[in-house]
């Protein structure tokens, strides 16, 4: 029976994509992924700690033990991309990332986070390769709306988020 627990338990932590760290711990693969990506090498946080205060409440987990950390990417980017319409969060939950903007949600702002969005994913696959091969959620890319939400259903603006992969939310659900 013991030898049944220990094998168990071995494959149990082997089936985890974590790394033993000496005396600092265990690491998500988040966080390894960060700390192996130059221009966010310091970027990582537990929980969500890397959220602005003012959006944290924009961000509601049904599981907070879940929630294994966060990254402000403007924030640490700002200075290497000052021109370049940078988009704000990026947090791993349950062992899959979410991408966020907290953006003012209007039918004018569309064509902007479309383009914040195109740059996250270029960055991600020029910049972030190790941030970008992680698991991704379902929709990964999430537009959560800043204050009111005046954004026009017509079908040509729906097709512009559609087509980029954004999906539009007064908070950030993750289940």
């Amino acid at each position: 029976m013991r030898l049944f627990q220990n094998i168990w338990h071995s494959m149990a932590n082997n089936s985890k994509k974590t790394e033993q760290v000496g005396d600092r711990g265990i690491k998500c693969a988040f966080q390894v992924a960060i700390e192996n990506t130059e221009d966010v090498k310091n970027g990582f946080c537990v929980g969500k700690q890397a959220i602005k205060s003012i959006d944290r409440s924009k961000v509601v987990a049904a599981d907070n033990d879940k929630l294994q950390g966060s990254l402000d990417i403007d924030s640490q980017v700002k200075t290497l991309y000052p021109n370049e319409p940078r988009w704000d969060y990026a947090l791993s939950y349950d062992e899959k990332l979410f991408f966020f903007e907290v953006h003012p949600a209007e039918t004018s702002e569309i064509d902007k986070v479309v383009n914040k969005v195109n740059w996250l994913k270029y960055w991600l696959k020029t910049q972030a390769p190790k941030i970008n091969r992680l698991p991704k959620a379902e929709h990964p890319y999430t537009w959560v709306q800043s204050g009111r939400f005046a954004l026009l259903p017509t079908a040509r603006q729906k097709m512009k988020l559609s087509v980029s992969g954004i999906t539009t939310a007064n908070r950030l659900y993750l289940k």
